[in-house]
């Protein structure tokens, strides 16, 4: 591709260029014509035109291949003269009329092929080169063109210039419109936004959906207290709404919204923006759309982090479930439902998937919704003493502190400072901004400690979190005990209250970590950027030879950016300086922020995909805000750019060098698994699924087709949204989390790590049940019920002789599947089926989140959909519905022990019992009152507020019962 830029002179290649302008499939001979053993530089002319002309700055990818379909390596130059670019590279027995062809691709447009012969210049029988040319006129995909026009509308309505700031919300991203992930309408936003929108300046930002959900944007102008939005719904360019969305506005305005709008996420764009106009914080804001919107929960889990990193800062993170990307630095107890868990995990990358959050319905032994448990844990080791495994000192034990923040308070505290005694969403966007204030000021005065201790054992850790098969001491020594088992495999049992209670541990010791904020401003962080981006460049320069050109598809830049902290201050503004420098960004799948705990390190990491597709030259840099420099991985050999691509995966010693002396900070997995994985390719969807669960792994992978499976076979319609509890807890339930549109803030995810024993399956031989998926109907309380199960593939790793080079074979095996082609690693398929359906009542649903799902399923005689109904008194009338799609309930539990792993079941490589894949299926009101939007929707309902729970579908019969944020609820 593009490789050792060559500067040629310029006046002869448009001689030449002119002449091969001559039709390219033309046999004319001339120069050395018929000497086909002379040495031949073909040189091509390559015009590339795009459908918007403000596109023409960009640097459009050009691919050289030959007959074979074999890459060759070009030098590529623009010259500016011809107004096009010129491609010169060497091609042994290149003669007259050799045919190559020619692949242009460029973000948000539709890769264009052209077969182009080269023939010899009629006019220089001296000449030995052949030359060819070639015009590209490219079109723009269908969803790049929806994002730059929706954005010009917004433009020509809202006049972005005159704005103190600008916003534009958007679903756009995972969900598919016109086939395809739609990624490229934030691109074409980024684009047609000339400037006024980027990632780094946090005004981009991208709401957590399903492939299902609508694709809508909402662009929102700050001038004064005055906000002003434009709202495009369902990838129509048609505006459904104009007008005010401040906190300001009067009822009949937000009623005239509410109707407009007429979709969940009327409140999504009103929170998110109202939060922004008052200063919430970038990452604040960034896991609100993770959330789906800004609530009293998501602000009161951001406070308790901060608290909690005050106090009791993390420790050297503890292992996982499987992966080597699996370690945390807390583990969370939560009880989903209440909008501070989906905060807390986000902050903390303590996520299920990774072992990091726990949490079902426990209040039955005390807990309260808003009540969290974080653990931090130090793995148990054991030496040998007198020939017997022992424990030792000071390993397996850790603090348990639950804390959180008290929302009777809070509220009557707002009552009395405001006056405002009312309720209904204008006040809850004004509840919002005050307490965005009180966090500012003082965090620690708005959460309440339950309890701190310490020395919490390994029996109570089990306890708590669970353990999905027996824990065992260690086998590599020949002790006495060796083997055998300390604690057996159990249920967990969540954040117990009564039993936290009974252990009558030690009072912990608070630290006190205060960090003060650098105040850096924007561009100063955005300068970090730009000087990585720089480094990075002369680094490979001076090594290879070559120069990183800007916008090069084949470049990607792997950075813990944009989650992490710098001196106290958030630090996404590095994102911009390395776009202005090397064109990366996420809507092209070129900038990857990794998911990361806010106290790790600021890192980037610089990857180029070689012209094999394997080579993976790599630089990696540590930025030291003591000092403003940058540490520049070394390995020993003093080599700086190192490949770690599937050869070096492959070398034990490699290995070992690379993790320690090149990236070096405990993210040798993270990084290697991310960009081997984006070396394949991958969709977005499954891009952005490993950046969240913070690395790579075939763990996470069966996510993607358990979500497909439950979208095809049960899907949503009306008010209906899905809930998932977890009982074989590992990576894939980040994939699921973030997919399937669940969470544990939600309420919509709960998990409870179960023995293994029970998880067999028993429609399919040698798979495991993975846990329950409900479909609930909030119209007719019911909801269709059943258990999920997952079998691995089996595979073929022959020659891979590391477990590095073993799990890079199953990610790209999986990335294979997901796009329906074959992989030569794959000797059986993966199965995905479900059993025990049945229709539940909404006491029976209950049951289910209080823990032991598997068993009740196991348990309940299967009912029908009337039988359901009529248990409950109810009627079959569905009522009135609206058109949203989705539910979002979570709430999980996970440790560090057991489960399935990463690489999938001990077998794997293993042919079990022969399974093929299976794809079973089942058969404006008079009043004058404002309208309460659901923060999540009607068919996303977050429980953290019940005071925005009523149905937008209830517009359509002129009426609204309210539940006020005031009353205290949950």
């Amino acid at each position: 591709m593009k490789r050792n830029v060559i500067f040629l002179v310029t006046a002869f290649f448009f001689i030449i260029t002119m002449c091969g302008a001559v039709s390219a499939t033309e046999n004319t001979t001339g120069g050395m014509g018929n000497d086909s053993q002379a040495p031949v530089d073909p040189i091509i002319g390559v015009k590339v035109n795009y459908e918007f002309p403000s596109d023409n700055s960009i640097n459009p990818e050009i691919t050289v291949k030959d007959s074979n379909g074999t890459k060759i390596a070009v030098d590529k130059k623009y010259d500016l003269a011809f107004q096009g670019y010129k491609l010169s590279f060497n091609y042994t027995g290149a003669v007259n009329g050799t045919k190559f062809n020619l692949i242009v691709a460029a973000p948000g447009y539709t890769t264009q092929t052209k077969e182009l012969g080269v023939i010899f210049d009629p006019k220089n029988s001296s000449d030995p080169n052949l030359y060819g040319s070639a015009s590209f006129n490219m079109m723009a995909t269908a969803n790049y063109k929806l994002g730059r026009t929706v954005t010009s509308k917004a433009n020509q309505i809202l006049n972005f210039s005159k704005a103190d700031n600008v916003l534009v919300i958007t679903t756009a991203g995972v969900p598919k419109l016109n086939g395809v992930t739609s990624e490229d309408c934030i691109e074409g936003i980024l684009n047609a936004g000339n400037g006024k929108f980027s990632y780094g300046k946090n005004n981009v930002l991208m709401l957590r959906q399903t492939a299902n959900d609508p694709v809508d944007f909402a662009f929102i102008t700050k001038k004064g207290t005055n906000l002003q939005v434009v709202v495009f719904r369902n990838g129509s360019t048609t505006p459904i709404y104009t007008g005010t969305i401040s906190e300001n506005m009067t009822k009949a305005q937000w009623n005239t919204f509410v109707q407009k709008v007429n979709s969940e996420n009327a409140w999504s764009f009103a929170s998110l923006a109202n939060a922004w106009a008052a200063g919430a914080p970038a990452d604040v804001l960034r896991e609100a759309a993770f959330h789906t919107h800004v609530c009293e929960g998501t602000l009161g889990g951001y406070t308790i982090t901060k608290v909690l990193l005050q106090y009791y800062p993390p420790i050297p993170a503890s292992s996982g479930v499987g992966s080597p990307g699996d370690i945390t630095s807390y583990k969370i107890l939560g009880v989903p439902g209440d909008s501070d868990d989906d905060a807390v995990m986000y902050f903390l990358d303590a996520t299920p998937g990774k072992g990091g959050y726990a949490g079902f319905d426990t209040t039955s032994t005390g807990a309260t919704k808003n009540m969290l448990g974080f653990i931090r844990w130090i793995d148990a080791k054991y030496s040998v003493v007198n020939n017997t495994y022992v424990l030792t000192p000071g390993t397996g034990t850790g603090d348990l502190v639950v804390m959180s923040y008290d929302k009777a308070k809070l509220k009557k505290a707002f009552q009395t400072e405001t006056g405002i005694t009312s309720s209904g969403s204008l006040e809850e966007l004004k509840y919002n901004s005050w307490l965005l204030k009180k966090i500012k000021s003082n965090p620690t005065q708005l959460v309440d400690f339950y309890y701190e201790l310490t020395g919490l054992t390994e029996e109570n850790f089990y306890y708590l979190l669970g353990t999905s098969t027996n824990v065992t001491f260690p086998t590599d020594v020949n002790a006495t005990n060796k083997g055998q088992v300390r604690f057996s495999a159990q249920n967990a049992h969540g954040l117990d209250i009564a039993y936290i209670k009974s252990l009558n541990l030690t009072n912990a010791t608070r630290s006190n970590n205060v960090t003060n904020s650098s105040q850096l401003t924007y561009e100063q962080i955005k300068q970090i950027g730009i000087d990585a981006a720089n480094l990075a460049k002369q680094t490979f320069k001076n090594e290879l030879g070559m120069e990183l050109e800007k916008e090069d598809m084949d470049l990607a830049i792997i950075t813990s950016a944009g989650y992490v902290y710098l001196n106290g201050q958030t630090s996404e503004a590095t994102w911009d300086g390395i776009y202005d420098v090397l064109g990366s960004r996420l809507s092209r799948s070129t900038l990857l922020p990794v998911h990361q705990g806010i106290w790790k390190p600021l890192w980037f990491n610089f990857v180029l995909r070689g012209l094999d597709g394997n080579t993976m030259s790599s630089v990696y840099l540590r930025y030291n805000p003591n000092n403003s420099t940058f540490f520049v991985g070394t390995n020993t050999n003093g080599s700086q750019v190192n490949d770690i691509g599937p050869m070096a995966l492959n070398n034990a010693t490699r290995i070992t060098n690379l993790s320690k002396f090149v990236i070096p900070d405990g993210n040798w997995v993270n990084i290697q698994s991310i960009a081997n994985a984006w070396r394949n390719d991958p969709a977005f969807d499954q891009l952005m699924t490993f950046l969240f669960h913070n690395h790579a792994c075939p763990g996470v992978q069966p996510g993607f087709f358990i979500t497909d499976y439950i979208q095809n076979n049960l899907p949503l319609s009306g008010n209906q949204s899905y809930f998932y509890t977890g009982a074989s807890i590992f990576c894939k339930d980040d994939s699921l989390l973030y997919l399937l549109g669940v969470s544990p803030g939600m309420g919509t995810y709960m998990n409870q790590r179960t023995s293994n024993e029970e998880l067999i399956s028993s429609i399919l031989p040698g798979g495991t049940d993975q846990g329950v998926v409900v479909r609930w109907d909030p119209v007719t309380k019911t909801g269709k019920a059943f258990v999920i199960s997952f079998k691995w593939p089996t595979y073929n790793l022959d020659g891979l002789n590391t477990n590095e080079a073993q799990r890079c074979a199953m990610i790209d095996a999986f990335i294979a599947l997901y796009k329906g082609e074959e992989s030569p690693y794959i000797k059986t398929t993966f199965s995905v089926a479900q059993s025990k359906d049945t229709y539940i009542t909404e006491a029976m649903f209950k049951q289910l989140q209080s823990g032991d799902a598997m068993e009740l399923m196991n348990t309940w005689k299967p009912m029908t959909h009337a039988e359901a109904i009529a248990a409950q008194g109810g009627s079959t009338n569905n009522g009135t519905q609206n058109n949203n799609n989705g539910t979002h309930v979570d709430n999980g539990a996970s440790n560090n022990n057991g489960g399935s792993n990463d690489n999938g079941p001990t077998s794997v490589g293993v042919s079990p019992t022969s399974v093929s894949a299976v794809s079973e299926t089942t058969n404006q009101p008079a009043d004058g009152k404002a309208y309460e939007v659901s923060e999540k929707s009607s068919t996303k309902q977050d429980s953290d507020n019940n005071w925005a729970y009523a149905l937008v579908g209830i517009l359509a019969i002129g009426g609204l019962v309210g539940f006020g944020f005031m009353r205290g609820k949950n």
